[in-house]
């Protein structure tokens, strides 16, 4: 018995479109489980929240921003989960746009979801400082240190613990006032060096500095440029660096409260004056420690 060719064909058209009907109905009804809230912009080398929320249990919860992959603790019950992180993007990012993509399985099912986000130009000034030449051009034989202090910050960096220890407001490191501003353009001793990737506060000589946020201690040491300085992991990809201390007052392994005294300011590493410099990374990116500080964080979620 022959087919009728025709009839075949749109009986397959028809499951065909019956399936991507069938796709799109699942897609929307997902994407209706899980709410992202986010800025509709972001500034380069600024930081802001993000928060995840679903009446499902956000199981195997996976963000990815700008090629790097967090998996932040989730947290409530009763048909209420949630996830509260901080992203940002670095000094070196482009204005233009990126996608914010999050995965997590939902009653036993792979769902994916993404954002996509506007990265805006931010207008950084300028400074000039006069430092010893050897901080400006290292010696040959301290360039072994410098490379191997580089490999122990990286891997401090992609630390990821899994929970989130950090809450709101954020503490300030210490009573000092701001002085040099994140971002910016630096020029030492004429020469024309790296942007500034944190934000210094006065502190006289052993002033007491503090945690800006609960943590882990991760690495501690005497580095060539930072001087005597602690890195600590608050959770969810969040992680603080306090340089230039005459004084440490945690070890590595130590967990600290926000607002608990880690050490004393000092003038150490490459200095023009005693002075704390802090730097935050965002799941590896550097981001402006001010909005956290002065808790005002784009997109802030209480």
């Amino acid at each position: 018995m022959n087919r009728d060719p025709f009839s075949t064909l749109s009986r397959f058209l028809a499951a065909t479109l019956f399936l991507l009907l069938l796709s799109a109905a699942n897609n929307a009804m997902a994407a209706d489980m899980v709410d992202i809230e986010c800025p509709d912009e972001v500034g380069i080398g600024q930081p802001f929240f993000v928060k995840i929320s679903s009446r499902y249990p956000l199981d195997d919860l996976t963000v990815k921003w700008r090629g790097k992959t967090l998996k932040p603790q989730v947290e409530g019950e009763d048909y209420y989960y949630h996830s509260t992180l901080i992203l940002g993007t670095d000094l070196r990012a482009d204005a233009g746009e990126d996608t914010l993509e999050v995965s997590a399985v939902l009653w036993g099912h792979f769902r994916k979801f993404s954002k996509t986000l506007p990265i805006v130009p931010v207008k950084y000034q300028s400074e000039t400082l006069s430092v010893p030449p050897k901080m400006v051009t290292p010696p040959q034989e301290v360039l072994d240190r410098i490379a191997k202090e580089k490999e122990l910050i990286k891997a401090a960096l992609a630390t990821q613990s899994p929970e989130r220890y950090w809450t709101l407001p954020f503490s300030r490191p210490t009573k000092g006032i701001m002085l040099s501003r994140f971002g910016l353009y630096r020029v030492f001793n004429g020469e024309a060096k790296r942007r500034h990737t944190g934000l210094d506060f006065r502190a006289w000589k052993g002033t007491p500095l503090y945690s800006i946020a609960a943590g882990s201690v991760i690495l501690t040491g005497h580095f060539y440029f930072a001087g005597n300085c602690a890195f600590i992991d608050h959770g969810n990809g969040l992680i603080s660096l306090y340089c230039h201390m005459s004084k440490l007052k945690v070890k590595e392994g130590d967990f600290v409260q926000a607002g608990q005294t880690i050490g004393l300011s000092g003038a150490t590493g490459r200095v023009t004056g005693a002075h704390l410099h802090l730097s935050v990374f965002a799941n590896g990116e550097v981001i402006d420690p001010e909005p956290l500080v002065d808790n005002r964080i784009d997109g802030m979620i209480q």
